[in-house]
């Protein structure tokens, strides 16, 4: 007989406090509050990357064309994010478990692991920015030190998960970063005594020798950074289904993007034309600027904005790296420990010469992200019934470990990797290769959709279909022993049709040795 209970499991509860369901589907009672998602996922807003895109485009294009841009960025990623939402909170996937329909059930890997590598290197990025500030305002020891100091004294704020307090930390620093923000753009107005040309600016690379529009320009270097998309389902998986709309709108939606893109963007701008006017856009740019214009009280501001937003960094780069180590290698680490190890890594890179390669890496990167929404939309939109209730599968004896749509997310990723490293011989495509790797990897998955075998296994019988409510029933897993919602759950029949929970599945329990599979 199906062992079912309708309560959640006390011992799931409290492992899972910290590892927020990091390999499985979040059960409804394990949702939280809106206002708590609100600010765990708002640690993003006070990011200085923000400020230095912003200042970066500008000093390239022009400022109001980077303002186009800009808005471009703002209404494309409103859109695409709303249906994110909408995934993310209506099956309580991750975006690994969430892609394993188009890339497999090993292929999905790949989606963690970018995941983990993006947010281990801005968790660099962020650290090196605080480091700076130490080092600008207070000299004292070498650069190396202050990158030792810094990780040694976040670490312990980069331990709270979503369920736990990580909203609170953030919660508490917002206003302080508000408040910083606003000063230091009024102070360096004041200074500068209303004599900034900062809208003026016309940036450095005359119009005539732009291989695109200005604006384009501006709108292709963000989309280097659509890894914001699979994290709006990181943290929108642990959304209530009742909340969804105010997640659409304000969590993830056009509020959230406006002040994380426009207005972050506006006072990078601003900050470095009008104090800096002269040199050029680096990555200690803005850093200089606020320190310069705040004294100390910039220093306590880059704190307070680089602590908020490792809390996402940390927790992104822990949570996915546990998942390629868990699928992979069978390694299973509480998250804890790989916050430990994420700590110690981010260190060993910024004693090496991190921003020689940071931005290449994150380009490539990138272009992979780019890829990767592009096959996921492509699914969705001609795929209804993966819209439905039950939405896509993700059980791991139900899919291929590898599927064409994974051949296609690598093909786009090439294709848009090679224009990006060829703009000596490909001036226009090469600063388009984000645009020109997402139409790729849209029309092939299309192609493929309509042409290329199901990722789909056939299996007789569906363990979901022996329970009354797959979310309100819990199903005893008979590997871990522990019980999970059923909507995760399924048969084994090669361990003598127990039923499995999804985690336990992916290594090695999984049926797929005796699935027919589907033609």
């Amino acid at each position: 007989m199906l062992p079912v209970t309708h309560e959640d499991d006390p011992r799931v509860v409290e492992e899972q406090r910290a590892e927020d369901y990091a390999q499985h589907a979040v059960p409804l009672t394990a949702r939280v509050p809106k206002f708590k998602l609100l600010m765990a996922n708002w640690s993003l807003l006070s990011a200085m990357v923000w400020l230095f895109y912003g200042a970066l485009v500008s000093s390239l294009v022009g400022t109001r064309q980077a303002i186009i841009g800009l808005v471009g960025t703002v209404v494309v990623y409103t859109a695409l994010n709303w249906f994110m939402t909408a995934w993310g909170v209506r099956w309580g996937l991750n975006p690994t478990l969430l892609s394993r329909r188009m890339f497999g059930a090993v292929g999905a890997v790949l989606t963690s692991l970018l995941i983990a590598a993006n947010a281990t290197y801005y968790a660099v990025f962020e650290s090196s920015v605080l480091a700076q500030a130490f080092k600008m305002h207070f000299g004292g020891p070498d650069i190396r030190w202050w990158y030792l100091i810094v990780v040694v004294a976040i670490l312990p704020l980069m331990m709270g998960s979503v369920q736990t307090w990580m909203d609170r930390v953030n919660g508490i620093l917002l206003p302080v970063y508000v408040v910083g923000v606003i000063a230091a753009v009024v102070v360096a107005a004041v200074k500068a005594g209303g004599q900034s040309d900062w809208l003026q600016f016309a940036g450095v690379i005359p119009p005539e020798a732009r291989p695109v529009p200005g604006w384009l320009m501006a709108f292709t270097l963000y989309m280097g950074i659509w890894l914001l998309m699979p994290t709006t389902v990181e943290f929108a998986r642990l959304g209530r289904p009742k909340d969804l709309r105010f997640h659409q709108n304000v969590t993830f939606g056009w509020v959230y993007w406006v002040w994380l893109f426009l207005l972050n963007g506006l006072a990078g701008i601003f900050l470095t034309r009008t104090v800096l006017p002269g040199d050029p856009a680096a990555e200690a740019g803005v850093v200089q600027a606020i320190v310069t214009t705040l004294g100390l009280w910039g220093v306590l501001l880059i704190v307070v904005t680089q602590t908020r937003v490792n809390t996402v960094n940390y927790y992104l780069s822990s949570i996915n790296w546990q998942r390629v180590f868990a699928r992979v290698f069978g390694l299973r680490l509480p998250r804890l420990v790989w916050v430990l190890i994420v700590a110690a890594v981010a260190f060993l890179l910024m004693l090496t010469d991190v921003f020689s390669y940071l931005q290449t890496a994150l380009t490539w990167q990138g272009v992979f992200l780019v890829s990767w929404v592009g096959v996921v939309v492509t699914h969705f939109a001609l795929t209804p019934r993966d819209r439905g209730p039950g939405g896509p599968e993700f059980r791991p004896g139900r899919l291929r470990a590898f599927t064409p749509g994974l051949g296609v997310w690598v093909v786009s990723a090439a294709v848009g990797i090679w224009l990006t490293q060829s703009p000596e011989t490909f001036p226009a495509l090469s600063q388009l290769a984000p645009l020109i790797a997402l139409a790729v990897s849209v029309v092939l998955y299309a192609v493929v959709l309509k042409l290329g075998p199901s990722s789909l296994l056939r299996r007789d019988g569906d363990l979901r279909a022996e329970v009354d409510d797959v979310w309100a029933a819990r199903v005893a897993c008979g590997v871990c022993e522990r019980s999970y919602v059923a909507f995760e759950m399924d048969r084994d029949p090669a361990g003598g049709d127990v039923p499995v929970c999804t985690a336990c599945a992916e290594l090695g329990r999984a049926p797929t040795q005796e699935a027919v599979r589907v033609s």
